[in-house]
């Protein structure tokens, strides 16, 4: 049984885990196994290219090609002898390139491309509607971290190579870690408190969470404190108490202005932010009544499953998971 790896106290499961989670490790990661798996390579092409043009091979793969006044390229594949030019942009989490930049690719790359790719971690119904179907005559298309990671896992069983399955089996593993999913190990659970009515509504947060089996919060990133990763369990707490903990069965991320929660559509506003919107397991009630002990009104806080439900207060959970956080250097 091979040795466990780490790096940095971070458990390494594949060789593209070496390299990171940054954007150009991200990029490296994808450009490499283009270039060693034709499967990949061939795939890729024939998804994103005209269908008068499928059938390819990939001649060459170029990463971080300088572009003049356009800056670099995150990965260009060229096939058909240079009949075929793909330029894939790919993000981190749920940014997307500006139009002036795809505007500098389409038209200073050379050859002109024959394809635009943005790869980001948004679902494509996310994405609809916020990048142009073209730009200077070439067609942008989107292609999520999922669907990418899709299309590495089919070419994986198609490949005959045994080194070649592996390699991509391992880039199916590192692109599935670097999509936003909730951690299945983790047993950290998200405490909020649920308040009254929203904005006139008739509607109470407390009734989004019992009535709807739903939660939904801006995703974090900001100053706000609301989780920038989807937590695997959320507590509620109201009354003074800990009233019940769920599992997040699903998750998604909307940016319409009514947080995706339908019996809100038309009677609230909020166009400038994203939403989590979590579908809730089943009800897990503690068997002792959990104060909140020292914390705000709306305070949220981090609390360990099993303290959660064993501590006389929130609070006294908050800072026993801290410790143990603190002590297993995380």
């Amino acid at each position: 049984m091979p040795a466990e790896l780490t790096l940095y106290g971070r458990s390494v499961g594949t060789v593209f885990d070496l390299l990171g989670s940054k954007e150009n490790d991200i990029t490296y990661s994808l450009g490499w196994a283009l270039a060693e798996s034709e499967r990949l390579s061939s795939a890729l092409l024939e998804d994103v290219v005209p269908a008068s043009q499928a059938g390819l091979d990939a001649d060459s793969i170029r990463l971080q090609e300088g572009i003049s006044g356009a800056g670099f390229t995150d990965i260009e594949i060229l096939a058909g002898s240079g009949d075929v030019h793909v330029v894939i942009e790919a993000k981190r989490g749920y940014d997307l390139p500006a139009l002036a930049q795809l505007q500098k690719y389409a038209t200073r790359t050379k050859p002109q491309p024959t394809a635009l790719v943005v790869c980001a971690e948004a679902s494509a119904a996310f994405v609809a509607g916020k990048l142009p179907d073209a730009v200077a005559g070439v067609p942008v298309l989107y292609r999520s971290w999922r669907e990418i990671e899709t299309l590495v896992s089919s070419a994986a069983d198609q490949a005959r190579r045994h080194a070649e399955k592996r390699l991509l089996r391992d880039l199916s593993r590192y692109l599935k870690g670097l999509m936003t999913m909730q951690d299945v190990d983790s047993n950290l659970v998200y405490v909020v408190s649920l308040g009254g009515e929203i904005e006139n509504t008739g509607i109470s947060f407390r009734d989004v969470v019992v009535d709807h089996d739903t939660y939904f919060c801006p995703v974090g990133g900001g100053s706000g404190g609301w989780p920038k990763e989807p937590p695997n369990y959320l507590g509620f707490r109201f009354d003074g108490r800990l009233q019940q903990v769920r599992h997040v069965e699903d998750y998604r991320v909307t940016d319409d202005n009514y947080a995706g929660f339908e019996p809100l559509k038309g009677k609230v506003d909020w166009p400038e932010e994203r939403h989590w919107v979590f579908s809730l397991g089943p009800v897990m009630k503690p068997m002792h009544e959990i104060r909140t002990g020292n914390l705000y009104r709306a305070q949220r806080v981090w609390g360990a499953l099993d303290l959660l439900l064993t501590c006389e207060t929130i609070a006294e959970a908050r800072d026993k998971t801290k410790l143990r956080l603190a002590d297993a250097g995380r």
